[in-house]
């Protein structure tokens, strides 16, 4: 959520407070939901695809399309989507809420797929009667801010799915996991989640009604014709993104005064992304946490949903069994369909995994002083165009084991006339999080004539180029080059620095294991000649011998075999330690 909407969120939520407490005799009947199921989806049904909050790019419309069509539907496209309001909203509120009845109305259409999430859906709840939704019921797929939408669905009776949308689904090519399982949802296959022990569990069994989704979109619904958190026995999931930590504690804290803590039956924290520790917990379940623990029932951490890039579908409105214990936990859904269990196992990186500690790295200049930098993440010459989040200043960190090992390498390229010429190394988390907010950004290609000219920006999640995860997060990874000391330029490597293509790859143009040229073209037709390749061949031999390791997409990528840490993930920024 942007920090503009923090004010707006808080307001309405003092509405809804002053609207339960002063109003005698009006509250809401707690009772237990019942939710029907949608029917699911065979080939050729029709899947709509509307912009309810904010505006969405043509192209990532299209792409969705075209992923709705790989999976047999046929998409549909909303009457005004393209349109745009102000500067952010996909038209106005009686034209998103134009495309939302057309889409329930029409008898063809057999799901809804919304494009985007933002802010807006707000706007729709009191011009759409819940009698609408409880006559056409259809799933709706969605979350973040579509989180009002499938509190209303549930409201009115209606299950919904909370999973990813139609710009996650052009952004991945519909192929990566969290796409293929909402496929295989609307097909009938439902999941069953098996998920890894955690230490902030609370363990315990509950069945309830799914219901929740973004704290802060769902929280001001409080009191509404919207509010599903106001019915007994739930199970409530909580996902949230770029929001203060003392924020969550205050949203958090509204939902405990209005009694809907107590009529949780158990808690699941989804993904809580970019959200800034500024009030002292160890994590948001530390202090969620806190909250929960009096109420005896059982709460599971780190569900991958929400905002990261892992964000598997649940079903919101179905009745669930949730058993957590020491060893794990099992979240099933008891709805009709064919069960699929799904192994959650290392889908997600936790918050708690995240360290800002910088204490065992080390300024690279000062281990190797002869080595070159060339950070490119702190200037806009790079894939994405922009300096890139947490490079405050243009150097190089690592490790102290990683970059003792580097200073070996250094000595002996040295004594063969070349120095080292450095691009990246310690890479922090908030820097990967830019790259994939920008790989979702479909039309933002401002720098594609430079680094990715034959790659479809849709697939680089697909194809691996992108990803949520980095190793040089961890800290002992580094990119670099040769530089000569004779020409006083780069070693030719027939090839530049994050290229997108097969042309980086360390065997195009021969086998990196013998050594051998063949010289054999891309599909674009590219090649590298015999000097070339074996200049690449030079800077791998003298890196494996010294302890690194490379990877088979970037002849200049390598990572110190033995790193020290191999499962932690650092977050603090690149600047001068």
């Amino acid at each position: 959520m942007a920090r503009s909407l923090i004010k707006i969120t808080i307001f309405f939520i003092a509405l809804c407070l002053l609207t339960i407490s002063g109003v005698k005799g009006q509250q809401k009947q707690i009772t237990t939901m019942h939710c029907t199921a949608p029917a699911y989806l065979k080939a050729g049904d029709k899947v709509a695809l509307i912009t309810p909050s904010y505006f969405g790019a043509e192209e990532s419309t299209k792409k969705a399309a075209k992923v709705l069509r790989s999976w047999g539907f046929k998409p549909v496209i909303g009457p005004n989507v393209g349109r745009k309001h102000l500067s952010k909203y996909a038209g106005t509120t009686e034209e998103r809420l134009t495309d939302l009845r057309w889409a329930l109305r029409d008898p063809d259409i057999k799901a809804i797929v919304c494009m985007r999430g933002g802010y807006g859906t707000l706007h729709l709840v009191e011009g759409m009667p819940l009698s609408e939704m409880t006559a056409h019921p259809k799933w709706i797929i969605g979350y973040s801010d579509i989180t009002t939408l499938l509190c209303m669905e549930n409201c009115a009776g209606v299950m919904g799915i909370h999973g990813v949308m139609g710009c996650n689904m052009a952004a991945r090519g519909g192929a990566d996991l969290s796409c293929s399982l909402m496929r295989d949802l609307l097909k009938g296959q439902v999941p069953r989640y098996e998920l890894p022990a955690n230490a902030w569990n609370i363990p315990g069994h509950a069945t309830g009604t799914l219901v929740g989704g973004n704290l802060a979109t769902f929280a001001p619904l409080l009191g509404t014709q919207a509010d599903a958190l106001g019915n007994s026995d739930i199970i409530l999931f909580v996902e949230e993104v770029e929001e203060s930590h003392h924020n969550i504690d205050r949203l958090f804290n509204i939902l405990k005064m209005n009694g809907v803590l107590a009529r949780c039956k158990g808690i699941i924290l989804g993904g809580f992304t970019d959200c800034k520790n500024d009030v002292g917990y160890e994590n948001v379940e530390t202090m969620l946490r806190q909250y929960i623990e009096p109420y005896n029932i059982p709460l599971l951490c780190c569900f991958p949903a929400g905002h990261e890039k892992v964000n598997l579908p649940l079903v919101m409105g179905a009745p669930v069994t949730l058993d957590v214990r020491t060893d794990g936990a099992t979240l099933s859904f008891g709805i009709p369909g064919t069960p699929k269990t799904v192994r959650t196992e290392g889908l997600f990186i936790p918050e708690n995994r995240l360290e800002d500690n910088s204490n065992d790295f080390v300024n690279i200049t000062d281990v190797v002083p002869d080595a070159i930098l060339e950070i490119r993440y702190f200037s806009t010459y790079n894939f994405v165009g922009r300096r890139i989040d947490g490079y405050l200043q243009p150097t190089a960190l690592m490790t102290r084991r990683a970059a003792d090992s580097l200073k070996a390498v250094s000595d002996e390229v040295m004594r063969m006339g070349y120095r080292l010429k450095i691009y990246d190394a310690y890479r922090p988390q908030m820097a990967v999080d830019n790259f994939v907010r920008w790989a979702e950004d479909i039309p933002d290609t401002m720098m594609r004539q430079y680094f990715y000219p034959e790659v479809d920006k849709s697939l680089l999640f697909v194809q691996d180029y992108i990803a949520a995860k980095s190793g040089h997060t961890r800290g002992s990874t580094v990119d670099l080059t040769l530089f000569d000391m004779n020409t006083e330029k780069e070693l030719d490597m027939g090839g530049t620095f994050d290229w997108f293509g097969e042309e980086s790859h360390p065997d195009f143009g021969g086998n990196p294991e013998t050594g051998a040229y063949h010289g054999k073209p891309s599909p674009a037709g590219r090649t590298i000649t015999e000097e070339q390749f074996r200049n690449r061949m030079i800077l791998r031999a003298v890196m494996l011998r010294h302890g690194f390791k490379p990877i088979d997409s970037e002849w200049w990528h390598f990572t110190l075999k033995d790193e020290p840490y191999p499962d932690t993930y650092f977050e603090f920024p690149v600047k001068e330690l």
